[in-house]
């Protein structure tokens, strides 16, 4: 399956000339629609009431058994407990209507026309999805990049007569007052971020969710990264919420589930500028309807096009096959429903796997391997003026080396258009410019920060913004190259070749990065003798006599310059802990540390140091990484660190980057 996806018609069509075809956004949300009505097995289709859904939920099995156990536990009277699950529900429970959806739809057309050039959906896959949610329930996967991503996903929903989704929104949004009750008239449903032991809330959001599915009352939409990426690349998968989704069809109470992913990519992420201060570390503000008010500015603004992928869908039936077996769930009680370990495995490798497809069907485009080009060069010389000229033969030979490995960049019309064409869009991150001028300098502008931070000074701040939205742009493309520059970096750096070491070590590297490289769970050799193959393929290495050998050095080089600087980054973490402080109460209090460590670093002019390693996120995969090895160990009095095995992992890893480190310690 090649990466990437080129944006031609008629595969793709944009929904933004379907509106105008239709007459406008008022014609659009006001035209009939013909939405299918979903049914439980061996029922008529039946569109249930809010009135139905909550009884259902109230008086089901689970939901009563756990009434019970609180009623004996707390010591209270049932109808205590009772009203305290009513209020759980109607706390939760979305009051979808479509009265709502059409008013709240024509300010969403309205703003989507101001900010999008256009919205590009594979339509062919929409109209499988539409047949097949007649049958089955269908879960939207959807990757999540900004809070524009479920609002686009119900207008192209609306669009094609496909039951508008229920959708699980974070409880934060609840703050938002006004805007909490159109987005819940809309269908969205909010949990919290964590359940923790209160046993009733599981059993009544686990009885809400599970109702939609086996009624097929409407499609459901979750995110299965659970948070927004605000590094432009997919984070690790959470398992809970797809775990709840397919109990039922364990159960053997459905006898199938869909499961559609959907890669939504944008040339201009909305929120870029608030994730880069969330990343250096600068709280985030809490949802709020005068938040987005003012947030009404940012429509003056084009953001280029948005692009929603749909992959095929998946049946849960034929994905797990003899994997799970359903008559060891089927006569569990509901209140007691436990996974073994191998039914635990499976739908973990299931999350790794829709998230293997958004990166497999996302929009790679020119802007992004421009930013990746970009911090190539501040590599060399982070504070150089850039010229048109010089980025442009980095996109050039950056483009031709991806469709080497079968990457597809998404190039509209020709590469110097669309390169002119994102600078313009992206015009805000650099000085003024003259984009008609056949070449032209181009200086990033420093951003303001409210006050420095732990030891790194607000000179720094200012200018790591700008690199922070670079890093999340050029994450765009990095999972097309990430294995491919592992394997050309372990064969340039450290010396050896025999394929089974460079396997092991492979595995290995990956494991440490698998929050920042999301991979399939059990199955690193799998994947490495895939990407040996596009290697081979694509005349970068040979293998002969069990031995691996570079062929084109040129381009190995730059697959392991691609991939080194995320490692880097986290070995400059690991250095933050020293013997003379042994353990530490809480790891997020060396996060700030490690920060001044870089900055510091920069400040030095010190090699492999980019400003971007300030970003919060890998420093935190950085200590999750060590959590996973076995190097911190629960004490009294905090943490304890194993510095045996932390030198183990720091020796191995510096036999791959070959990176002189330099910090100073806690």
């Amino acid at each position: 399956m090649t990466t990437g996806r080129q944006i031609n018609y008629p595969e793709y069509e944009n929904f933004l000339d379907h509106l105008q075809k239709k007459g406008g956004p008022f014609k659009f949300v006001t035209a009939h629609k013909h939405f299918p009505v979903g049914s439980k097995v061996g029922t008529a289709p039946k569109a249930r009431s809010l009135e139905e859904i909550r009884k259902s939920v109230l008086e089901s099995p689970r939901v009563k058994s756990v009434i019970s156990e609180e009623t004996l536990r707390r010591k209270c009277p049932s109808e205590d407990v009772r009203k305290e699950a009513e209020e759980i529900l109607d706390e939760m429970s979305h009051t979808f209507n479509l009265y709502n959806v059409r008013s709240f739809g024509y300010a969403v057309c309205k703003a989507m026309e101001k900010l999008y050039d256009g919205i590009y959906v594979n339509e062919q896959k929409l109209l499988e999805i539409r047949e097949r949610s007649k049958k089955d329930c269908v879960i939207f996967m959807p990757s999540h990049k900004t809070y524009f991503d479920f609002l686009l996903l119900s207008l192209i929903c609306f669009q094609y007569d496909i039951q508008l989704p229920a959708i699980a929104a974070g409880q934060d949004f609840m703050s938002m007052k006004f805007m909490a009750g159109v987005l819940r008239r809309s269908g969205a449903f909010f949990m919290r971020r964590s359940f923790g032991t209160d046993q009733l809330y599981w059993a009544v959001f686990s009885e809400y969710v599970q109702t939609h599915v086996v009624n097929n009352d409407r499609t459901v939409e979750f995110f299965v990264e659970a948070t927004r990426s605000r590094v432009g690349k997919s984070l690790h998968p959470k398992y809970g919420m797809l775990q709840m989704i397919l109990e039922p069809y364990l159960r053997g109470s459905v006898y199938d589930i869909v499961i559609v992913p959907v890669s939504m990519n944008y040339d201009k992420i909305l929120e870029e500028k608030l994730y880069a201060y969330e990343l250096l570390g600068f709280p985030k503000p809490k949802e709020s309807t005068g938040g987005l008010l003012k947030a009404r500015e940012i429509l003056n603004n084009s953001h280029g096009s948005c692009f929603l992928t749909f992959g095929d869908p998946i049946s849960v039936r034929d994905h797990f096959g003899v994997t799970l077996h359903r008559n060891t769930f089927v006569c569990q009680p509901d209140s007691q429903f436990v996974l073994d370990v191998q039914a635990k495995t499976e739908i973990k490798k299931f999350a790794h796997h829709v998230v293997e497809i958004h990166n497999k069907n996302a929009v790679i485009t020119v802007w992004s391997v421009a930013c990746m080009t970009i911090l190539q060069t501040f590599d060399r010389d982070d504070q150089a003026t850039l010229s048109y000229s010089g980025v442009y033969t980095g996109v050039q030979d950056l483009i031709t080396l991806l469709n080497q490995l079968g990457t597809v960049v998404n190039i509209q019309g020709n590469l110097d258009k669309n390169l002119r064409y994102y600078l313009e869009m992206h015009a805000d991150l650099f000085e003024p410019f003259d984009i008609t001028a056949s070449d032209f300098p181009l200086k990033f502008i420093d951003f303001p920060v409210a006050h420095q931070k732990q030891g790194v000074p607000i000179k720094v701040m200012e200018r790591a913004v700008s690199r922070l939205i670079l890093t999340t742009y050029s994450n765009g493309m990095i999972h097309a190259v990430d294995s491919e520059g592992i394997i050309c970096a372990i064969l340039q750096n450290c010396g050896f070749s025999e394929i089974e070491k460079v396997r092991n070590e492979f595995c290995w590297l990956h494991n440490l990065m698998k929050r920042e490289f999301v991979t399939i769970p059990g199955e690193l050799p799998q994947l490495f003798e895939k990407t040996l193959k596009i290697l081979e393929t694509s005349g970068i290495l040979e293998v002969s006599d069990g031995k691996l050998e570079i062929i084109d050095e040129k381009n190995a080089n730059v697959l392991g310059k691609l991939v080194l600087p995320y490692f880097y980054n986290i070995e400059m973490a690991f250095e933050v802990f020293s013997p003379k402080k042994p353990i530490i109460s809480d790891l997020a209090e060396v996060v700030g540390t490690v920060q001044k460590n870089i900055s510091d670093a920069y400040q030095d002019r010190l090699p492999n140091t980019r400003l971007s390693f300030l970003s919060t996120e890998p420093i935190k995969n950085a200590f999750a990484a060590l959590t996973d090895f076995g190097i911190f160990e629960k004490s009294n009095s905090g943490l304890q660190i194993n510095f045996g095995k932390l030198q183990q992992v720091k020796t191995r890893l510096a036999n791959f980057t070959k990176a002189q480190i330099s910090t100073s310690k806690l």
